[in-house]
């Protein structure tokens, strides 16, 4: 498996933390904006690093610590209008025509979306039935399944319709996607500086490192990370574009690498469920209108009922999390604002290599 596709099946773990009891009944033609990324080829780890474990053992005093009642936020930062386009054009197709007609003087947001667009449409290139025979079976089944006499039936059935890309990709249907041109515009992307397709390479790279780690001779345990790669993390974090939170999150969520972090002054380990929901609240602090996050409102209302929400945040703590889990999150998300703000990365359980003069234990 190679090292994006490990970031797809990564992330929709994760995730499933957050809403597998909640709905799992989708239409494969319905993808959250989280899904699995383009594939790019693995790239060989140096052979004199060393692996470095992070926070293998938990601090044993315990400090009192109380998370800020407010966080002071930045200005967040407005949708470009290639997001915008992208997010309201109801035909990719000629959305992806209109920027591929000047490949080579895209900037890395439009190569971003490109790639995106493409991503999302790949559905429709392998459908061997007509896309809109497709689409209608797959709302009677949505319909069938709604109960009787619901007064939410209409508001469900306008969310189904919101999230189901079938419309958007229609004009998909008989053409061809090449993998690598998805590749190839994420990679171009990512050295152009857009910290979005960096997350996403610095994470299936991780994630590869894992697997691959999980069957050889290597004595780290699975969720070591290299100091590089800790470097690499935090300039994400640094960047606070709430993608790129969100998919570092998705990463340091994962149960093989949140049991080896021990966060805030008094060094526990982070539950993963309410870990990925404090990186979600986070990206949405961050985010003008919460973009990472925008479709799950509506997948809720269609595919489990739940339409009364106005943000995510509700949305989280009414119906996606347990009051206990919505608490932690809570905690987390001041922990995860202090150590992005304070740049003390140890709160989080990271810390860049031994120059600097606040390492802790929380790297040995």
């Amino acid at each position: 498996m190679n090292r994006l596709t490990a970031i797809g099946l990564a992330s929709l773990v994760a995730y499933g933390l957050l809403i597998a009891t909640k709905y799992t009944s989708v239409v494969s033609a319905t993808r959250p904006e989280t899904a699995s990324p383009a594939r790019l080829a693995a790239a060989t780890p140096s052979d004199v690093e060393q692996p470095v474990v992070v926070n293998p053992e938990p601090m044993p005093r315990r400090v009192p610590f109380a998370a800020p009642s407010a966080v002071r936020l930045p200005e967040p930062p407005r949708a470009s209008a290639i997001a915008i386009e992208f997010r309201q054009a109801r035909d990719l197709k000629a959305f992806a025509d209109g920027l591929l007609a000047r490949k080579a003087t895209l900037t890395a947001d439009e190569r971003y979306h490109l790639a995106k667009a493409l991503e999302e449409c790949q559905f429709a290139t392998s459908l061997t039935e007509d896309i809109a025979a497709y689409a209608a079976k797959q709302r009677r089944q949505f319909l069938a399944g709604l109960p009787i006499n619901d007064p939410n039936n209409a508001k469900r059935i306008a969310a189904y319709e919101a999230v189901d890309n079938t419309q958007r990709c229609a004009r998909f249907q008989g053409a061809k996607i090449s993998q690598k041109d998805i590749d190839d515009l994420l990679q171009q992307a990512a050295q152009e500086g857009d910290v979005r397709a960096q997350a996403r390479m610095l994470v299936a790279e991780l994630n590869t490192k894992n697997q691959q780690g999980q069957h050889s001779s290597d004595p780290a345990p699975a969720g070591a990370v290299r100091p590089d790669d800790l470097s690499r993390i935090i300039g994400l974090l640094q960047s606070r574009d709430p993608e790129a939170m969100m998919i570092v999150g998705q990463f340091l969520a994962q149960s093989s690498v949140a049991s080896q972090l021990r966060i805030g002054p008094n060094g526990e380990v982070p539950e993963p469920s309410a870990f990925l929901g404090a990186f979600s609240l986070v990206a949405c602090d961050l985010g003008p209108d919460c973009t990472s996050l925008s479709r799950e409102p509506q997948l809720a209302c269609a595919y489990g009922g739940y339409c009364n929400s106005t943000s995510f945040e509700e949305l989280y703590q009414n119906f996606l999390a347990s009051p206990w889990a919505y608490a932690q999150a809570v905690r987390y998300r001041g922990i995860i604002h202090t150590a992005i703000n304070t740049q003390d990365w140890s709160l989080i359980g990271l810390q860049p290599p031994s120059t600097d003069k606040r390492r802790t234990a929380a790297i040995q």
